[in-house]
């Protein structure tokens, strides 16, 4: 395989542009920093060690983390340095974007971008992409999109598809699959009886024709989790699942 062909397959996108192939970036190197949990304890006056109350209300919860993006620019002319570096810092320096990997297609992380450029070399300059992320990855499809076969990973990935479900006396409940990432799903109602509502751990929330979120449902945990409606209607729940 040409060095070309090879450096063409690995890179990043940034929104709907790659580093390589809409900027000419060559990648070196990717530094993914491991996100910060967010600790809670309390020091024991008089005694050793401490209490940790980290998990006492829930999973722990993490900080943002930082990917760091090291590339090369065969510029050769500092003409064309500037152009190139230009172009890119006006695309994505200073906002919020989606960033996939061509490594791992399967998610996208989400983040505040930066952009450092620098050209000491006749022949080439160096270019650092820095990403204020959300400490977990974003899986690429959520629950009402089918799964792709192209970026699913067979080692790893989770088919969440759910589409819309006819709920009945005898069909009345959805299974959400367990994950890494905990979230709140959505719930669209297209059609609905007078008494439509979802169960969730032994609290019952009453479903609207339309769109519908309660922060006190979570789903994607460490265990399956189940929803069991009352009453009939047609639901689709939407969420996306995530992975540190």
């Amino acid at each position: 395989m040409e060095i070309k062909e090879y450096m063409s397959q690995t890179g990043i996108s940034i929104g709907d542009q790659h580093t390589f192939r809409d900027w000419g970036l060559l990648l070196i190197s990717i530094s993914i920093s491991s996100p910060e949990a967010k600790t809670k304890v309390i020091d024991v006056l008089g005694g050793d060690g401490h209490i940790d109350m980290t998990e006492a209300f829930g999973p722990v919860r993490y900080k943002n983390r930082t990917l760091v993006f090291s590339f090369i620019l065969l510029d050769r002319r500092p003409e064309i340095w500037h152009g190139i570096s230009s172009r890119l810092k006006n695309y994505c320096h200073g906002k919020k974007m989606k960033v996939t990997l061509d490594s791992d297609p399967g998610y996208y992380w989400e983040g505040r971008l930066s952009v450092e450029s620098v050209k000491e070399d006749q022949v080439y300059s160096s270019i650092e992409i820095s990403l204020d992320a959300f400490p977990y990855k974003y899986e690429q499809t959520d629950s009402q999109e089918p799964w792709k076969w192209d970026s699913f990973s067979f080692v790893s990935g989770v088919i969440r598809y759910i589409g819309e479900v006819e709920i009945t006396a005898e069909e009345n409940r959805i299974s959400i699959p367990k994950g890494n990432m905990r979230s709140v799903p959505r719930f669209f109602v297209s059609q609905n009886s007078p008494d439509f509502s979802v169960d969730y751990q032994g609290q019952s929330f009453r479903l609207k024709a339309g769109w519908n979120r309660f922060p006190q449902i979570s789903v994607g945990g460490a265990e399956n989790v189940i929803l069991y409606f009352s009453g009939t209607g047609k639901v689709k729940v939407e969420y996306r699942g995530g992975s540190l």
